[in-house]
């Protein structure tokens, strides 16, 4: 499919993409992506977490290749083979982790380029690209949004780091900028100046691409919205016609709705009169304030939000990981202070944390790893008896479906999936009265998370155990919970059986809409 022409016939794309597609093994990040960005527009990406938009940025940027498809530029078909053979090309990437090297100052992170293009120029030229720099931020009127240029940018704050990486990006004149949640670190005030730089590069003809998942700020700016989902192209127009909750309802798509909400409904009155399990009461800490939400036995509670909203420090706090400033935690009705993960499983509280590669050991057999946790059970005074390891090693392997040779076999024998699946296994060896689990699909094939999803409505639905996932995949929340609570900001904004489909969550997620808690 070619990409459609701007609807007034007057501005051209500054940039078209046309049948772009890329896989990562058996996932298909773009499929047959067409799209355009016009110039002096302003461009809102949308599209909740995994539907395409960072890879499609790569892809533009040339910090990957498409496996099929092309990209046009000013009319030009073109052929990125790295990321600065796109910015010589006049197409630059702000992202939304700064890219700067701490130990050098601002002035030498914003004339970084220069070191590929003319090695040892810039550092030879250090006093006078502080000049330079001065020079630049006056141009752009930046100048009382960053200090001296002279400044190291290890002692920059996270606003600030941000800001440079922009004004970078500005240095280089673009034809075509993404900003990849450029202002999520900067303050309002920050913002606004952020915008009004945009603006000025709209009336100048450079298409600007903004992904962010302020709707509110992202509907104040742009002059078209384009909506990715699950790596497609949905549907692009201005945004009178693609308004913002014409906008969410596209992201989320109509994903097992009724199905879903009928599972829950026959499920609503079990649920409601089962044991609390795991209660918090206004729990604030670093990245979470004021959090309040229940899990009951029997009941899976999916939370779902945007990366860094949070989500996975509020588990932190609650396995004691991370302290608290506030607030309480209730397990089985009994206030609980958690100060490390091994009180938290003497508690009943099981976790299994996000990346794999850090929690598996690396270097011993699958039947350690499967009974690192409940070692002390399977022996007596200090002594670890082999026989009831290796026959709760066959045991877990075996409820839990581990395809492993043998439970002597080198855990780095295991596909990801497999590895996945001894994770669940040893969290639930020590039979908690709680499982917490942090992206717990994420990097696995279909099969083994089919096999994961039933295993965990078998423990939950037939034997009572409470279960608290955090997902960045929507249609994995939807799928798979009971309830459903929204974190944003990392605060609650939605907390509510999962019943209505995908709409509101998206919605709570974005702040498109004011959640219910």
């Amino acid at each position: 499919m070619e990409p459609t022409p701007h609807a007034d016939g007057v501005r051209s794309a500054a940039l078209a993409a046309v049948g772009l597609t890329k896989s990562f093994g058996a996932v298909r990040a773009l499929r047959d992506v067409s799209l355009e960005f016009p110039a002096g527009q302003v461009t809102g990406l949308l599209g909740e977490n995994g539907a395409g938009k960072s890879t499609l940025i790569r892809l533009c940027s040339g910090q990957m290749q498409p496996d099929t498809g092309r990209l046009v530029l000013d009319g030009r078909e073109v052929a990125f083979g790295n990321p600065l053979e796109a910015i010589a090309a006049g197409v630059v990437v702000v992202n939304q982790e700064p890219l700067l090297i701490s130990e050098l100052t601002i002035a030498d992170n914003l004339f970084l380029y220069d070191l590929g293009e003319r090695p040892g120029y810039a550092v030879a030229r250090r006093g006078a690209n502080v000049q330079r720099a001065r020079e630049l931020l006056d141009r752009l009127g930046m100048t009382n949004y960053l200090p001296d240029p002279s400044t190291l940018c290890r002692d920059l704050s996270a606003a600030s780091r941000q800001m440079v990486d922009i004004v970078r990006a500005l240095s280089r004149q673009p034809r075509v900028l993404f900003l990849d949640e450029p202002n999520s670190s900067l303050t309002h005030e920050e913002s606004e100046r952020l915008f009004a730089v945009m603006s000025r590069l709209r009336d100048e003809g450079v298409a600007v691409v903004l992904v962010s998942h302020r709707l509110a700020e992202v509907y104040s700016i742009v002059d078209n919205v384009i909506v990715l989902r699950d790596g497609t192209f949905v549907a692009a127009g201005p945004p009178d016609e693609i308004h913002q909750q014409r906008a969410v309802a596209l992201m989320a798509g109509e994903r097992k709705r009724a199905v879903v909400a009928e599972v829950v409904a026959d499920r609503a009155d079990t649920i409601a009169g089962a044991e609390v399990a795991l209660e918090l009461e206004g729990l604030t800490g670093d990245g979470f304030t004021d959090v309040s939400f229940t899990v009951r036995r029997g009941e899976i509670v999916g939370m779902s939000g945007l990366v860094g909203a949070g989500r996975t420090e509020i588990a932190e706090a609650v396995i004691g990981l991370r302290a608290p400033t506030r607030g309480g935690i209730r397990v089985a009705g009994r206030p609980v202070r958690i100060s490390d993960p091994g009180r938290a499983q003497r508690l009943g509280l099981a976790y299994v944390a996000e990346e794999r590669r850090t929690e598996v050991f690396h270097a011993q057999s699958v039947g350690y790893n499967l009974t690192v946790r409940v070692l002390s059970s399977l022996g007596r005074l200090g002594w670890v008896s082999p026989r009831r390891t290796n026959a709760k090693a066959r045991e877990l392997t075996e409820r839990f479906g581990v395809k492993a040779a043998s439970s002597e076999a080198p855990i780095t024998s295991l596909s990801g999936g497999n590895q996945q699946k001894v994770l669940l296994a040893r969290a639930l060896a020590a039979r908690p009265k709680v499982l917490i689990l942090d992206e717990p699909t994420r990097g696995v094939d279909v099969g083994t998370k089919a096999e994961i999803y039933a295993t965990l409505r078998a423990l939950a639905h037939e034997e009572g155990l409470a279960v608290w996932f955090i997902s960045s995949e929507l249609e994995e929340v939807v799928e798979l919970a009971d309830r459903v609570v929204v974190v944003r900001n990392g605060r609650v904004t939605l907390d509510a059986p999962n019943n209505a489909g995908p709409q509101p969550i998206v919605a709570a997620a974005m702040g498109a809409t004011e959640g219910t808690t």
